[in-house]
């Protein structure tokens, strides 16, 4: 069964395989249109983030790196998961996410070098530039290869920015390298290397080269090592000459490298030289099979007729000693299982992003690609953004049309059974960020940006001794009465304890529901607004501040034990581990019924609402309220000496509000309107009107409204309960006289709960109390030594 999709109901889940630019650029693009509610899981087969920008981008290079502040922000939003350490093929497949998603974007990138086929190019210390990019930059597939760098002369085939980032990071002192993110290893080679000349060869001229103005500027930045090109190799013939008259980046380029050629040996002892109209055609070995000498053919430039400079030989030859090649000359994708791959191209079979059948063109539904995957290497980071624009926009013109994945498989929580199934051990974002703070501490004591882990081990080595560190003595499910004073408690008899709470605000029900009512029965008030009495108990636990802490909008989904740890995974894909648990959750994660009408979506937040929590911001304003329950009424009388004018519309002629209630909302001025429903909010950025219409008749009528409050009632979850395998009576939580439950470990408290042989009374009073005893007994539970009777209060000093 499959629901309409794109609702908050069931939003459009989209999977998107690579977590590099490409991924995050499209996520923020699905995450921030209004059309559809979205959910996107962003799959890695590395546990680290960032693709190209973590392993691609130079070292030397933490400007262009800072981009990744812009993807952690993209990551935060709730409706974001990161999934590392999972790949794709083998830890989940193509199947799979066809399954359990109804749709899915590949941003897999362009993972390998294009060849010269030449002779010898397989030998010994000829290796493709990805290879030692990735090498370097500590990728965990490539840390185990080695560089010879007891060689003094190095060829670097290419002119494009990897190959000058190849060729500078070679030409680098051991000084400026240890400035950057470089791996460990690859930092003792390269302080150890012997190589004094480095040759950038280029089959066509200076004019033609593909590396940026600042790419070829900052090589006058090395530090030990001179910039050498013959005057004679900038000298353009017509066509490049004409070719570049209006091109400014070519112009400057070709003024750097004059400006070089000028400025000559300096005499330090590394050199970069640039050879210009040079193909290599063979690659010569010694006895033992490597790299000694390679042979050019001088070429010289034609014109096509599209106008392109083709290279081509001249049949003049010369040889170059060196000891290495590096190859790079382009990249190219590799197939994934079950895509369909344009093997010439070296990319994803597609049109404009949607994923087609390579033979036929025919369009594969669901299926979308991205990045260098879609349109080959080129570009720089940024260009993958307005690419990734551009399929998302073809993806939700095709929502309608598609045939989305079964509701049952398409709940967030199915793929993470999945995986758990299958003994797949990923990595969720706030595992990532533990990760990456293990790191940058490393780098800090270093003056570097960060000291990398570069094994998969080492990352997850690290990650658990971060998580053991984290590990609460207490984990409260639900931030409602009894929940902050259970977390208060917790503080005063010094556990360390964590507050988790689905909503926005603390409170539970106060401050969803009631937040502007007032409270006649809570303990030392005569009376108390609700929203202030919630505040007041979060002040009180957060004295304790950061042994006691309190986090909104993790709404729990799930519950697991690991070696006597609780494991409480939220909305966002994060885990919270405590070694004690309280459910306080009350009648469960609150969450407002919505309405599935664009103009109320479009306008959320600016002047329509499901839950007010300050009616001030409505002062002498014109509101609509819509429902006819108790918060609907409630809500009318709470405004009607507050709002310049307060309309009440209800689809039916009866309220399901309490009939005193009902009441006095007929005795008020409050305009009631039965048998109405709500149409369409107007407003260009703020709510400026109101379509209503009668459900009876089919007659609009246009609101002049400030603000529309929606009240149509809330869905309460509490799932997570499921996995513990609880006793229950009916919905409640058994628990014997010191709160706890059939579970070892396992505590309830107020509304959840029902203490044996005794009523639950839903009162904050009875919870309160309840929070003492659960918390009390916890604590002895951890530390036998501590007892059950805390000390008195009055004789702490707090």
């Amino acid at each position: 069964m499959t629901s309409k999709i794109g609702t908050e109901e069931r939003p459009l889940r989209v999977a998107i395989i690579g977590a590099g630019p490409s991924g995050f650029y499209a996520a923020q693009a699905l995450l921030s249109q209004s059309d559809y509610q979205v959910s996107v899981d962003i799959f890695d087969h590395l546990p680290a983030p960032y693709g190209l920008v973590r392993y691609g981008v130079a070292p030397d290079h933490q400007k262009i790196k800072s981009v990744t502040k812009l993807y952690d922000r993209i990551a935060e939003d709730p409706r974001f998961r990161f999934f590392g350490n999972v790949t794709f093929g083998e830890d989940i497949t193509h199947d799979d996410v066809l399954a359990y998603y109804d749709q899915v974007i590949y941003a897999v990138g362009a993972q390998t070098d294009r060849r010269l086929n030449i002779p010898g190019e397989d030998l010994e210390r000829s290796h493709p530039a990805t290879h030692f990019v990735a090498w370097y930059n500590g990728h965990p597939d490539y840390a185990d290869l080695t560089f010879d760098l007891s060689i003094e002369s190095v060829a670097v085939i290419g002119v494009g920015n990897v190959a000058m980032d190849v060729a500078r990071i070679m030409a680098l002192s051991p000084a400026e390298l240890e400035k950057t993110d470089i791996a460990d290893y690859a930092l003792k080679a390269l302080r150890n290397s012997n190589i004094k000349d480095i040759y950038i060869i280029a089959r066509r001229g200076p004019a033609q080269v593909k590396f940026t103005n600042p790419e070829l500027r900052e090589l006058a930045e090395l530090e030990v090592t001179d910039v050498i090109i013959d005057p004679k190799e900038l000298e353009l013939d017509p066509l490049s000459a004409a070719a570049i008259a209006d091109n400014r980046e070519a112009q400057t380029n070709l003024e750097i490298m004059r400006h070089y050629a000028e400025l000559g040996p300096s005499g330090r002892p590394k050199r970069i030289h640039f050879l210009f109209l040079r193909s290599p055609v063979e690659i010569y070995g010694d006895e033992e099979g490597k790299v000694v000498r390679v042979r050019l053919e001088r070429n010289e430039l034609r014109a096509t007729e599209t106008g392109y400079l083709a290279s081509h030989g001249t049949g003049e030859y010369e040889y170059l000693d060196v000891g290495m090649i590096m190859r790079s000359i382009g990249y190219r994708g590799q197939p994934l299982p079950g895509v369909p791959f344009h093997e010439r191209w070296g990319i994803i079979s597609n049109e404009d992003g949607r994923v087609t059948v390579y033979e036929t063109g025919e369009v594969v539904p669901r299926e979308y690609v991205v990045g260098w995957a879609k349109r080959g290497p080129t570009g720089v980071i940024g260009t993958n953004k307005p690419d990734a624009v551009a399929t998302v926009r073809l993806m939700l013109e095709d929502v309608p049309a598609i045939t989305p994945a079964d509701d049952e498989k398409a709940d967030p929580e199915a793929i993470v059974e999945l995986l758990d199934a299958r003994g797949i051990k990923y990595v969720s974002w706030q595992d990532w960020k533990l990760i990456d703070a293990a790191e940058v501490k490393a780098g800090k004591a270093l003056g570097r940006p960060r000291v990398k882990f570069t094994s998969v081990k080492a990352m997850f080595e690290a990650l658990h001794k971060a998580i053991e560190a984290l590990t609460k003595d207490i984990l409260i499910i639900g931030g409602g009465p009894a929940g902050l004073y259970a977390a208060f408690y917790a503080g005063l008899r010094k556990m360390k304890t964590r507050v988790i709470e689905a909503l926005p605000v603390v409170g539970g029900q106060l401050s969803t529901l009631y937040p502007e009512l007032t409270i006649y029965d809570a303990p030392g008030f005569l009376k108390v607004g609700a929203a202030e009495f919630a505040n007041a108990l979060r002040s009180q636990a957060e004295r304790f501040k950061p042994d006691v802490e309190i986090v909104t909008n993790r709404r729990a989904e799930s519950v697991h034990v690991s070696d006597g740890v609780f494991e409480v995974k939220d909305n966002k894909g994060e885990t919270h581990r405590g070694r004690r648990l309280i459910i306080a959750a009350g009648i469960g994660a609150i969450t407002p019924k919505k309405l599935d009408n664009p103009s109320v979506r479009r306008l959320e937040g600016k002047g329509v609402y499901y839950a007010l929590r300050e009616r001030a911001k409505l002062r002498g304003k014109k509101v609509l309220v819509v429902g006819g329950g108790d918060t609907a009424v409630l809500w009318a009388l709470n405004l009607k000496d507050w709002a310049d004018q307060v309309t009440l519309i209800h689809r039916r002629d009866e309220f399901r509000a309490a009939p005193a209630n009902v009441a006095e909302l007929q005795a008020s001025d409050v305009d009631v309107r039965l048998f109405h429903e709500l149409k369409e909010v107007k407003g260009k950025r703020q709510v400026e009107s109101a379509v209503i219409f009668d459900n009876r008749t089919g007659e609009e009528t246009e609101l002049d409204v400030d603000a529309v409050l929606l009240a149509l009632g809330f869905r309460a979850d509490k799932r997570f309960v499921r996995d513990l395998g609880l006793d229950m009576e009916k919905n409640y939580i058994k628990v014997d006289g010191f709160m706890r439950a059939s579970r070892e470990g396992v505590y309830a408290i107020g509304d959840v709960a029902l203490q044996e042989g005794s009523a639950n009374l839903k009162l904050i009073a009875t919870g309160l109390g309840q929070a003492a005893l659960a918390v009390n007994h916890a604590c002895h539970d951890l530390n036998p030594e501590e007892k059950i009777t805390p000390p008195h209060s009055s004789q702490m000093r707090l």
